[in-house]
């Protein structure tokens, strides 16, 4: 007799984690379906290697600079196969501990591909096959690593994200080009560990989505920090010299790059060979289409993470995750995107959370800008850290928060504030009477809220 669960998930990464832990708390029958490892990429291929790559380079770059303390270090060696041999046992606990975890909570694991041969059928193969029959299909692949349409990019010296997290060496020369985070925090990375780093971004704006003052910020920090930036760029091909070098050529042969790697990829849905289009679920360009249930057009199908459209967010992912989970176990739950936090591992930190300035005011919204430069928080100045700014966008007639921006040390841990804030409805008034710890970077968000009414204590005088 074929199985029955109630939920069988199709990918073992951060959503689908979550939605397994969170089907089974409310009494469901879960199986989860991964053909690779547990943890998904963000876990083995990206978030924690690459976060784990940075914060190496970033305590490099703490010992050169130690002197403004007193401390006289000299300049730091690395060790790469005693890095990468860390960050791999980091790794594979992690791997084990979500494993166990799922297991504790009676959650059934099949090594193996899943594909959907019915609205109800999942398919699975790898170590013997196998056909379960569920209540509900939840589809968390994620996404998968793909080629920039440039020519030459399939030459040798030219690497993904995933390639550039395990490179055990220090290449003289690398160039990155995008503009996602972890574009910029291998750009980071490879600086501070001794490359020359060029980084090409296609837009303008070196951050897209983010706030165009925190974007201009950050792109002046790296090019004082000797990382060449090239905003607007179009690099249209890659070609290898006679020594095996590269040269990355931009907008039709204006300029030329001389590197030893290239660092060119994206990310796209993973959603092709799953069987979706057989069975009627409707997609756009890939991206699995869903509504704010997590539910796809076709019944019981639901679908999350980096396989749908928007941001790959890890955090985003285990989000829809729980809400798809509670609904596929009877529940009614929605995502809310309005409090989500995104987030860049760059050192200084880069975070947002809501509407940029620039977005409310296309919305026709009439909002108040309050903002402050980090270099006069005195925690800041303790850290020796004082490059960025927080700056909030609220309405003008309540004081309604739309938007936390934040550049700076200790970003992503205040940005959570602001999210909670704004999910709690707050206004700046409420934010002002917030009591932050001194010394703190806190302080200056207390700062920026009060400057939506001129009324900061620290700028200079009006």
């Amino acid at each position: 007799m074929a199985e029955r669960q109630d939920l069988v998930i199709i990918g073992g990464g951060s959503g689908g984690f979550a939605a397994a832990i969170r089907a089974a708390q409310l009494g469901g029958k879960v199986t989860v379906v991964e053909e690779a490892h547990i943890g998904g990429k963000c876990m083995n291929h990206n978030c924690i290697p690459l976060t784990f790559l940075i914060t190496a380079a970033r305590r490099m770059n703490a010992i050169r600079e130690a002197g403004h303390f007193g401390i006289q270090a000299g300049d730091p060696e690395l060790d790469v196969d005693a890095l990468h041999d860390e960050k791999d046992l980091l790794i594979e606990g992690l791997r084990m501990g979500t494993r166990e975890q799922l297991v504790d909570y009676g959650v059934e694991i099949i090594d193996g591909r899943g594909k959907l041969t019915a609205a109800d059928t999942v398919q699975v193969t790898g170590q013997g096959d196998r056909e379960i029959k569920a209540r509900n299909v939840l589809v968390a692949t994620g996404a998968v690593q793909a080629q920039l349409a440039i020519e030459g990019v399939e030459l040798p010296g030219v690497i993904g994200t995933r390639e550039a997290d395990a490179l055990r060496e220090v290449p003289p020369r690398v160039v990155v080009i995008g503009n996602q985070a972890w574009d910029f925090e291998l750009a980071q990375y490879f600086n501070w560990i001794g490359s020359q780093v060029t980084l090409i971004s296609p837009t303008r704006q070196m951050i897209p989505e983010a706030d165009r003052e925190i974007s201009q910020r950050l792109a002046k920090f790296f090019h004082d920090s000797g990382i060449g930036v090239k905003r607007g760029a179009a690099a249209e091909a890659i070609r290898e010299g006679e020594d095996g070098s590269l040269t990355v050529v931009l907008d039709g042969g204006a300029e030329e790059v001389p590197t030893d790697r290239v660092v060119a990829a994206r990310h796209l849905p993973n959603s092709a060979g799953l069987g979706l289009r057989q069975v009627g679920v409707r997609m756009d360009e890939g991206a699995v289409q869903v509504d704010e249930r997590m539910r796809t057009n076709v019944s019981g199908i639901y679908a999350i993470g980096d396989v749908t459209a928007g941001p790959m967010w890890s955090h985003k992912a285990n989000a829809e995750g729980i809400v798809a989970a509670e609904n596929a176990m009877g529940r009614a739950s929605t995502m809310d995107y309005d409090s989500m936090p995104r987030c860049f591992h760059t050192s200084p930190s880069v975070a947002w959370v809501g509407l940029t300035q620039d977005q409310a005011e296309d919305r026709g919204l009439e909002i108040a800008v309050g903002k402050v430069p980090i270099a006069i928080n005195p925690y800041a100045m303790i850290l020796n850290q004082t490059a960025g700014a927080i700056k909030i966008v609220a309405g003008k007639r309540y004081g309604r928060i739309l938007g936390v921006h934040m550049m700076g040390p200790g970003a992503l841990d205040l940005i959570n504030v602001a999210a909670v804030a704004m999910l709690s409805e707050a206004t700046v008034h409420e934010l002002m009477r917030f009591i932050p710890a001194h010394p703190s970077i806190g302080e200056a968000l207390v700062d920026a809220a009060m400057d939506v009414e001129k009324r900061s204590l620290h700028l200079p005088k009006w």
